[in-house]
């Protein structure tokens, strides 16, 4: 066990009001603080286990410092230190213990810039505020969550960074901790959503914690922005919910794919038979297309929840798109519309697989057909954009509403009458799959267009090595 150090008492004489303390704090750092520079002299150069140089006395020029100790009486006899010449020297038992505090002040401060030095570098937002409501401590790590500098955050009221309507409750929350010293949030994780500089809101991971200094509470909260955590849950949540649906789509189309095959089979063998009469014929041929129609669902819901796996292997995408539309040539023709295809830079050999992009590019082209029942034109594009091939596919249809277009890729979400809405699902997972992607851009009355993304660097070192011109 250590003895408590003694405290230093300090008696301060005034003739007036000459002199005045002022209390201080240093909120992260010592900005606006001047160092203090300690420069040893003595009767020898030498230096000590300390690190710092004892320089020769002979060579101490009392006009270059603010202060000049000397507790040893050194300086005693010289001319060059006389009263009538030096008015910053202090000699004697008041140099020796000014000296300590001089080195404990300075210990202080070193010990204050290494504490500083570790809150400003740390990557976490670090925010504290006084009783007022006033940013009073502002780190580096905020500056890069929110936006705004140092200099524009400290002394602004803490509703810069919290939107509404929690600043209120912020506030609310802070006056009621000052009048019953009872804390609900303090010590605890909590998410929270901040605003950045743009206006953007976020989420982050905030926990608060107080201090009382001198009488004053400051409250410093630690954030950490954690937008693509939540995403990253999100999309976990997600995959669990497709789980749990695409097990149970997968018992319920097992189920009823062969009694559509007998229905869909006796129905068609009942149409060819010659004794029936045309209402009869009609309900037969009623009821095959609808047998058909609940299979091409069975298949989408197959599809979706157990699809091969990808089978990608160099090639021409352009030649998948050719073969794609040949198939629809005469439909197209049958509703009016025409083909423009578009090549803004050649296209290289891509890895992929032919039946999956293949699927992709059918639902896509059927997608603008029906967005398009009177007619109109579609625009196939292909491109190099970066490190991905791009093939975009717009229609001049009706275009969508935003409240549509943000919901296109959700599994089971359609606006067709009789849609599964797995479609456009199903062709965004064979993308993703590929490494690539699938979005859309459309607002009500200027059509829409469907982009899908294949990468380059997924190529194989046999392509890589026909496509020297695509590294220039």
């Amino acid at each position: 066990m250590t003895d408590t150090p003694k405290p230093i008492r300090i008696a301060i004489i005034l003739n007036g009001q000459e002199f005045v303390c002022h209390s201080v704090m240093l909120p992260f750092s010592l900005e606006g603080y001047p160092p203090v520079d300690l420069v040893l002299y003595g009767r020898q150069f030498e230096t000590p286990a300390s690190g710092l140089t004892v320089n020769l006395l002979p060579g101490l020029h009392p006009e270059e410092f603010d202060l000049v100790l000397d507790g040893q009486f050194l300086t005693a006899g010289s001319t060059a230190f006389s009263p009538a010449k030096v008015d910053n020297l202090i000699t004697g038992p008041a140099a020796r213990f000014l000296k300590g505090v001089v080195c404990q002040l300075q210990e202080l401060r070193q010990k204050q810039e290494i504490n500083s030095g570790i809150i400003m570098s740390a990557t976490d937002g670090l925010i504290t505020i006084n009783e007022d409501h006033v940013i009073v401590g502002y780190n580096l790590g905020a500056e890069q969550m929110f936006g705004y500098t140092r200099q524009e955050a400290l002394g602004q009221d803490l509703k810069l960074i919290i939107p509404p309507p929690y600043t209120g409750v912020h506030r609310d929350y802070l006056k009621r901790y000052l009048a019953t010293r009872e804390a609900h949030v303090l010590g605890r994780q909590r998410r929270l959503t901040a605003r950045r500089r743009d206006g953007q809101e976020f989420p982050l991971s905030i926990s608060f914690s107080v201090a009382e200094i001198q009488g004053n509470l400051y409250f410093t909260a630690i954030m950490r922005d954690i937008t693509e955590y939540q995403a990253m849950e999100d999309r976990m949540l997600q995959s669990e919910r497709l789980a749990a649906v695409g097990n149970t789509v997968a018992h319920i189309a097992h189920e009823i794919k062969n009694p559509l095959l007998i229905i869909g089979g006796f129905a068609r063998q009942l149409l060819k038979t010659p004794e029936f009469d045309d209402q009869a014929r009609r309900k037969l041929s009623i009821m095959a297309e609808e047998v058909s129609h609940l299979e091409e669902m069975v298949a989408e819901m197959r599809d979706f929840v157990r699809r091969p796996p990808t089978q990608k292997r160099p090639g021409q995408i352009a030649e998948v798109i050719q073969g794609t539309l040949e198939l629809f040539q005469d439909t197209f023709r049958e509703h009016q519309i025409t083909v423009r295809q578009v090549e803004e830079t050649p296209l290289p050999p891509v890895a992929f697989d032919p039946k999956q992009v293949h699927q992709v590019l059918i639902n896509l082209l059927k997608n603008a057909l029906e967005a398009m029942p009177a007619g109109g034109e579609i625009t196939i594009t292909s491109r190099v954009r970066g490190d991905q091939v791009e093939i975009s596919v717009a229609d001049t249809g009706e275009g969508m509403p935003p409240e549509v277009a943000g919901n296109i890729f959700q599994p089971y979400f359609t606006t067709k009458e009789k849609g599964t809405g797995l479609g456009l699902a199903i062709c965004q997972n064979i993308m993703a799959e590929h490494g690539g992607c699938l979005f859309a851009d459309s607002a009500p009355g200027r059509g829409a267009t469907f982009t899908i993304q294949l990468p380059l660097k997924e190529t194989t070192p046999a392509v890589e090595a026909a496509l020297p011109h695509s590294r220039a």
